[in-house]
């Protein structure tokens, strides 16, 4: 089968955690990378010098902005989607500012695409799905969080109780919030272009990702930001649910283990839909979170709780991966311990640095 191999691969949003990742294993890995970034997020210009020390060309530019694409290369191969404002919080703040950026950036990589011939892999989000409908599964709760009641029936198509949610699972309704709305405008974009121009996309609709290397805030990359406030001492809320809502966790180096075995498959894919996260096995609630950084950092966790839950927020959430098995025969690897281990040995590396960038 034809492959994208040691071929043009440009990275947008290239400068930030999941994009420069996928660069520099990328490139280990033979391909030449283009990465083009608006270094509008804070720390993503860190990632820079990294890039460029690897060889891996960098361009300042903004996806919104057909001129920034036009500088570009004409014979490139294929385009990974990974640039995106992130904030479930922020949306509501400037809805317009979401929709600018996650839908209109888009359709700007899918037209760069179609009139290159190139394919496409686009990383959306599991914020496509309703919260409302998400938090009416049939969910008990027990003593440290919150799991899926398989004594209930099944309400609703693309639902296990063991495995959790699969790209079955209907993205009609409203609570989304305002950035899972922009990103399932992409998606369905993504899935359209596919079908009406014969391209080569593939949607990946993930979960909670995380690793070494992420500069996480409240209100994104949670789990690194509880590592990160547990060793800078930083208070963090349990905003409703006691701290018992549940995410399955999706490292770094599965994702990019996952993206390089689409890419060899690409030339045979017309818009596939998947959900990618790191299922049961890795899941992890609030306060769960809280004792295992407590333990790896030795610390004690400044941690308030308030009844009052974050709009939208759903309680919990598993990735059913089996469709991504069948397809590559992808698993992911890494445990949640290991992950979490790697994470605090990185923090505790780069303590002063992170201290000049959070307080």
């Amino acid at each position: 089968m034809e492959t994208f191999s040691s071929k043009k691969v440009l990275i947008t949003g290239g400068a930030g955690f999941v994009g420069s990742s996928l660069a520099l294993y990328l490139k280990q890995r033979g391909h030449e990378i283009i990465v083009m970034d608006n270094l509008v997020r804070r720390g993503s210009e860190l990632n820079v010098p990294e890039l460029r020390k690897r060889r891996i060309d960098f361009f300042h530019g903004d996806i919104r902005c057909i001129e920034d694409f036009e500088q570009l290369h004409k014979n490139i191969d294929l385009l990974i989607e990974c640039s995106a404002q992130p904030s479930v919080v922020s949306g509501f703040e400037n809805p317009r500012f979401d929709i600018m950026n996650n839908v209109m950036g888009t359709l700007e990589c899918l037209e760069f695409c179609r009139l290159r011939g190139a394919g496409l892999i686009f990383m959306s989000s599991n914020r496509v799905y309703s919260s409302v409908k998400l938090n009416s599964l049939p969910i008990k709760a027990l003593e440290t969080r919150f799991d899926y009641d398989p004594d209930v029936a099944n309400v609703f198509r693309g639902y296990d109780p063991f495995y959790g949610i699969s790209a079955d699972f209907g993205v009609d309704g409203a609570h989304k919030s305002i950035y899972g709305v922009s990103k399932a405008t992409g998606d369905l974009l993504c899935q359209e272009w596919a079908s009406a121009f014969g391209m080569n996309i593939i949607v990946n609709r993930c979960g909670v990702i995380a690793g070494e290397g992420q500069l996480a805030t409240f209100d994104q990359g949670w789990l690194g930001w509880w590592a990160l406030a547990g060793f800078l001492q930083i208070p963090v809320k349990y905003l409703g649910y006691q701290g018992k809502q549940v995410r399955d966790i999706l490292f770094i180096e599965d994702l990019c283990g996952l993206i390089e075995l689409e890419i060899q498959s690409l030339p045979a894919l017309r818009g596939e839909v998947l959900n990618v996260g790191g299922g049961r096995e890795t899941s992890i609630s609030l306060r769960e979170a809280t004792a295992l950084y407590e333990t790896l950092l030795n610390v004690k966790m400044n941690v308030c709780a308030v009844d009052e839950a974050r709009k939208d927020d759903i309680r919990l959430y598993l990735t059913d991966n089996r469709h991504a098995e069948k397809m590559f025969g992808w698993k992911p690897e890494v445990s949640l311990p290991e992950g979490c281990e790697r994470i605090v040995r990185w923090v505790r590396d780069k303590g002063e640095q992170l201290r000049d960038l959070y307080l």
